[in-house]
């Protein structure tokens, strides 16, 4: 069963655990895109205001954490240059810290895409970075950096992964208990390197449990379960036949657990004449347009809102 696998966000707990086996300074938890959040894998069934949130929590064998909350949120719809879209806000809340607030508009299109998952940069149109000095939103279009358009290969190295669904299993969560389809996708790569007089192979693997219901709006997760481990084999340069057996440096474990869901959120950064849906925005483009007709009046446009900047 084909199922597109979300980059969901404990992924960010393996980005720790490279940065400990480099030897580097751990790192917080960063704002958060949640646009990996979204089920892809059929049509949607979200609408303008529904949301959920889920607990983040996950710990290593060196001795790093996490802990944290992110908000998913359907902020509102948008047509951009006759491409029907929809605004994906998210909110990540670390104790002690500011929330972040990252907001993104994807095109409806990715749905129709079989490989959502490796093509999802290619469906953001814009993207909300804060507020300008006048009020209004800074809005960004992403481009793609000039050597891209020059290249054959846009995807060198696709995402690979096993996915098997295992069954129907009962998933409790802070929310209330869900009956949930129990789905384990595993990933790996490895990387051959050489340093000195010595080879090295490094491998990083991650294993996930995810628990899907259709309740649950956007996600359709109500707990995922991810284990992540980092591993190591090393031989003398020429003699690779004596190599070591592969040793685990590193493993950590992390679980999102849905903490509620619902509908009616609003926006901490999309203006509220934004928070609406489609056929609300084509409604007032044919007022805007029966307005410009002598005799007749409709309600004043809404407000400029709109700034909008490229960038690569």
């Amino acid at each position: 069963m084909r199922r597109a696998i979300r980059a969901f966000v404990l992924a960010t707990i393996a980005t720790t655990l490279f940065a400990a086996a480099a030897g580097a300074v751990e790192r917080s938890v960063e704002r958060i895109n949640g646009i990996g959040l979204v089920d892809y894998s059929h049509k949607p069934t979200f609408k303008v205001g529904d949301w959920a949130r889920y607990h983040m929590s996950g710990s290593s064998q060196m001795g790093m954490k996490d802990d944290y909350t992110v908000t998913v949120l359907i902020a509102g719809e948008e047509e951009w240059w006759g491409d029907p879209g929809f605004w994906v806000e998210t909110w990540t809340d670390v104790p002690g810290r500011p929330v972040e607030t990252s907001v993104t508009l994807m095109s409806y299109s990715i749905f129709n895409d079989s490989l959502a998952v490796q093509h999802m940069q290619l469906y953001q149109r814009k993207s909300i970075s804060g507020v300008n000095d006048d009020g209004s939103v800074h809005q960004e279009i992403p481009r793609a950096a000039a050597g891209t358009l020059k290249s054959r290969t846009l995807f060198k190295r696709p995402i690979m992964w096993d996915v098997d669904t295992v069954g129907v299993d009962t998933v409790i969560t802070p929310k209330g208990t869900f009956k949930s389809r129990k789905v384990i996708m595993k990933q790996g790569t490895g990387v051959t390197s050489s340093q000195g007089d010595s080879s090295m192979y490094n491998e990083v693997r991650e294993n996930r449990t995810t628990f899907y219901t259709d309740e649950i709006p956007i996600t359709h997760i109500a707990r995922e379960d991810v284990e992540n481990i980092i591993a190591r084999r090393t031989w003398m340069i020429g003699r690779s036949a004596d190599a070591a057996a592969l040793r685990v440096r590193e493993r950590g474990l992390g679980v999102a657990r849905l903490v509620d869901y619902g509908n009616g959120l609003k926006s901490r950064l999309v203006p509220e004449d934004m928070q609406i849906t489609l056929a609300e925005s084509r409604r007032r483009n044919a007022l805007a347009l029966v307005n410009e007709i002598p005799g007749q009046h409709a309600p004043s446009a809404a407000p400029a809102h709109k700034k909008v900047t490229k960038r690569k």
